[in-house]
């Protein structure tokens, strides 16, 4: 993974952008890939697991963006921080399941590879990941060793 490029204000502008795109849902997949490199790795703790490389993230998206975005009622972004090497958003996420209303917490720590996200890492409850990773949570591999995004 080649270290990102970019300013913080470059960092925080693309990671907003990014997160914009996912709210518009699948009308906007293909903007949506074009912030991310061709090679991301995506962590989920829970459960421990990451989905790597372009063709699964693709993938995983159009599963995200049909299946879990739609339960998303309402975004807070509780609080922002930013690097020129990532940038962490920390969320209240509002869902309707099953007719019903549950707020869910969500810390995202998303990392730049040159001019583009290179993967991010995903904290919350084992339910919000379970929705979040749908069918995807069979296909995590093992985080094995040090996370690739661990400073030498």
């Amino acid at each position: 993974m080649k270290p990102s490029t970019m300013t913080a204000e470059e960092m925080t502008a693309l990671t907003r952008l990014h997160a914009e795109l996912e709210l518009a849902g699948m009308s906007q997949y293909e903007p949506l890939l074009e912030t991310v490199t061709d090679e991301p790795i995506y962590e989920f703790h829970p459960p421990g697991g990451q989905l790597i490389g372009g063709e699964m993230i693709r993938a995983f998206y159009k599963e995200f963006l049909a299946d879990f975005m739609p339960l998303v009622e309402d975004t807070i972004l509780l609080g922002e921080w930013a690097t020129g090497e990532a940038c962490v958003h920390e969320y209240q996420l509002r869902l309707r399941i099953d007719g019903k209303l549950e707020d869910h917490q969500l810390m995202g720590v998303i990392y730049g590879c040159g001019d583009r996200i290179g993967g991010e890492r995903l904290y919350g409850s084992s339910r919000l990941m379970d929705f979040m990773l749908g069918s995807f949570k069979e296909k995590l591999v093992p985080i094995e060793g040090v996370s690739r995004w661990a400073k030498p």
